[in-house]
C-alpha cells in the first residue's frame, strides 16, 4: 500500500475559536517574537518575518494484531529496546534431552552447564526506526485523534503537508522483524520452564532408578547373607560350646587348687592365731615366775615364746606364700580364659567373615548410591538456580515489549497531520524559526490578566499548547532542522510557497481577529495599531 493509498487525516489545531482568532493569536505571537534590534555590547538588527505557513506534521498510525502502533512520517524518533541476550534453551534442552539416558552422561552434562544460565547476560538491542512510545504522548494523541477529519485538499487555505518519508513497508518490514524477535524470545522463554520441568523429570527418574539399583542390591546380598548364616551358624554354635567346655575345665582345675591354697592359707592363719596368743599367755607367765625371783622358771618361759615367735614367723612367711600363690593362680586363670574368650572369637569372627565381607559391600553400595543421588542434587541445584535466574529476567525482559503502541483499533494504515504553524525570521544571513503547536486562543488567567492590568503585553499567553507532549514532540523539528540542511532547505521552499502573510484570506483573517482580540480585552489600543500596521 503506498502513501497515497492510505487513508488521510488532518488534525485541528484549535477547537474552539474561529479562524480569525487563529490567524490573529498566531501573527501576534510571530510578531511578539520577531527581534526587534536591540544590545548595549553587541548590536543585533531587526529580524524580518520572511514567511509565516501552516504546516503539517505526518504521523503513522499502523495497525498490527491487537494494538496500533505511532510511527514518526520523519523517521526522527526512534524506540531502542535494549534487553539482555539469554542462552539458548532450545540448545539446552536439546542437549538435556540427548543426555538424559544414562547417569554418567547426565552428570557430565549437568558439570559442563553448571554456569550455562548463570554467566552474565550480554545486552543487545533492537532498533524500531520512526516508532514513538513516549506514554505521555500516547495519551495526548489518544485524546487528540478522536478530532481528526478526513483530508480531502492538503493544499487549501495555504496549508501545506511535509511528505512521510516513512514508507508502509518499511514500518511492516520492522514490526515484522520485531514480530519475529518477540516470537524467538517467547520461545525462548516458554523453553525455560520446560527444561526445568525435564531436568526435575530426570532427577526423579534417575532417583527412582538408583533407589530400587540400591534395594535390589540389598536384598541380594542379604539373601546370600542370609545363605551364608545357614551353613555358619551351626558351626558357631559347635565352636562355642568347645570353647565354653574348655573354660569350665581351665576354671575347675584352677579353682579346685585355689580352694585347697584358701582352705591351707585359713589353717595357717588360725595357727599363727594360736601362736600369738601363747606369746602373750607365756609373757604373762614369765612375768609372774619374774616377780616370784623364780628365774630359772622365768627362763624356760622366755625361751618357749621365742621358739613360739620363731614359729610363727616361719608361718607368716608361709601364709605370705600362700597369697602369693592364690593371686598368682588367679591372675593366670584370668588370662587363659581370656584367651580363650580370645580365640573363641577370633575363630568365630574367621568362621563368620564371608558374611562380614558381604555385610561391608552391601553398605559400601548403599553409601555410594545415596552419594550418587546427593551428587545428582548438588549438580543440578546450580542449574535450576540458572533458569530461575532467566525466568525473572524473560518477565523483565516482556515488559520493555509491553504497551509499546495504543489499544485503538484501524482496520488499515491511517497517515495524520498535526498542524503547527512554522515562521522564518532572518537577521542578516542568519535564519531563525518559531514553531508553534496546536493550541487553545485566548484563554487568560489570573496572571495573564494581571499582567495587562500593570502594562505588560500578554501576547504570548494568547496561545497555549493544547497537548504538552505532542507540543514537546513537534520542537525536535528544531534540531531536525539543525541536524538536516537538506531538510531544511525542503521546509524552507515549502514555507516560502506556502506564505500566509500573501495570502489576502489570512490577512482579512488577521485583521479580523485583532478587532476581536482588542475589543475582548486580549491587546491594547498600542498593541492593536502595531500589529495593524504589520499585516
Amino acid at each position: 500500500m503506498s502513501t497515497t493509498a492510505a487513508k488521510q487525516y488532518t488534525l485541528p489545531f484549535q477547537e474552539d475559536y474561529t479562524m480569525e482568532a487563529e490567524a490573529a493569536a498566531v501573527f501576534a505571537l510571530a510578531e511578539f517574537e520577531r527581534g526587534k534590534g536591540s544590545g548595549l555590547i553587541v548590536k543585533h538588527q531587526e529580524e524580518r518575518l520572511l514567511f509565516l505557513s501552516k504546516v503539517g506534521y505526518p504521523l503513522w498510525l499502523f495497525p498490527k494484531k491487537d494494538q496500533t502502533f505511532i510511527f514518526d512520517g520523519l523517521n526522527y524518533s526512534n524506540f531502542v529496546v535494549v534487553y539482555n541476550e539469554i542462552p539458548s534453551s532450545k540448545l539446552f534442552k536439546k542437549k538435556l534431552e540427548s543426555s538424559s539416558q544414562l547417569l554418567e552422561d547426565y552428570f557430565t552434562f549437568l558439570s559442563n552447564y553448571a554456569d550455562y544460565f548463570r554467566k552474565p547476560l550480554p545486552d543487545t538491542q533492537f532498533t524500531l526506526k520512526g516508532l514513538i512510545v513516549d506514554p505521555d504522548f500516547k495519551n495526548d494523541f489518544k485524546v487528540y485523534f478522536k478530532e481528526a477529519f478526513e483530508a480531502v485538499d492538503k493544499t487549501a487555505q495555504n496549508f501545506f503537508s511535509i511528505e512521510p518519508n516513512l514508507n508502509l513497508k518499511d514500518m511492516e518490514n520492522l514490526l515484522s522483524e520485531f514480530d519475529s524477535l518477540q516470537t524467538s524470545l517467547k520461545e525462548e522463554a516458554d523453553n525455560l520452564p520446560e527444561c526445568l520441568k525435564l531436568i526435575k523429570k530426570t532427577n526423579i527418574l534417575f532417583k527412582i532408578a538408583i533407589e530400587y539399583e540400591s534395594a535390589a542390591a540389598k536384598e541380594e546380598a542379604d539373601a546370600k547373607i542370609k545363605a551364608i548364616e545357614e551353613y555358619v551358624n551351626p558351626k558357631i554354635v559347635k565352636i562355642k560350646k568347645e570353647y565354653n567346655q574348655n573354660i569350665k575345665n581351665v576354671t575347675r582345675s584352677f579353682d579346685k587348687e585355689i580352694q585347697r591354697l584358701q582352705k591351707l592359707q585359713a589353717r595357717t592363719t588360725r595357727s599363727i592365731n594360736k601362736n600369738q596368743k601363747k606369746i602373750r599367755n607365756y609373757g604373762w607367765e614369765a612375768e609372774a615366775q619374774e616377780k616370784m625371783r623364780h628365774l630359772i622358771y622365768e627362763k624356760r618361759w622366755r625361751e618357749k615364746i621365742k621358739r613360739t615367735e620363731s614359729e610363727m614367723n616361719g608361718l607368716k612367711k608361709e601364709l605370705k606364700t600362700i597369697g602369693n600363690n592364690i593371686e598368682s593362680l588367679c591372675k593366670e586363670k584370668g588370662q587363659k580364659i581370656h584367651k580363650l574368650k580370645f580365640d573363641l572369637e577370633s575363630e568365630i569372627k574367621q568362621v563368620q567373615q564371608p558374611i562380614i565381607d558381604l555385610e561391608k559391600e552391601r553398605d559400601d553400595k548403599t553409601i555410594f548410591f545415596r552419594q550418587q543421588i546427593l551428587k545428582m542434587i548438588a549438580l543440578g541445584t546450580p542449574v535450576i538456580n540458572g533458569i530461575n535466574r532467566n525466568l525473572k529476567c524473560w518477565e523483565s525482559i516482556q515488559d520493555k515489549f509491553v504497551d509499546i503502541g495504543i489499544k485503538e483499533k484501524f482496520d488499515l494504515p491511517s497517515l495524520f497531520y498535526i498542524p503547527f504553524y512554522f515562521a522564518c525570521f532572518l537577521e542578516n544571513e542568519t535564519k531563525r524559526y518559531l514553531i508553534v503547536p496546536p493550541s487553545t486562543v485566548g484563554h487568560l488567567d489570573f496572571s495573564t490578566k494581571l499582567k495587562g492590568a500593570i502594562g505588560i503585553s500578554r501576547i504570548k499567553d494568547l496561545l497555549n499548547p493544547r497537548f504538552k507532549a505532542i507540543a514537546a514532540f513537534l520542537q525536535n523539528l528544531q534540531e531536525l532542522i539543525q541536524e538536516n540542511v537538506q531538510f531544511e532547505n525542503h521546509l524552507f521552499r515549502l514555507g516560502e510557497k506556502n506564505n500566509l502573510l500573501k495570502s489576502g484570506v489570512f490577512q482579512t483573517n488577521v485583521e479580523e481577529g485583532l478587532s476581536f482580540m482588542k475589543k475582548a480585552g486580549w491587546i491594547s489600543d498600542k498593541e492593536y495599531k502595531a500589529l495593524s500596521k504589520q499585516i
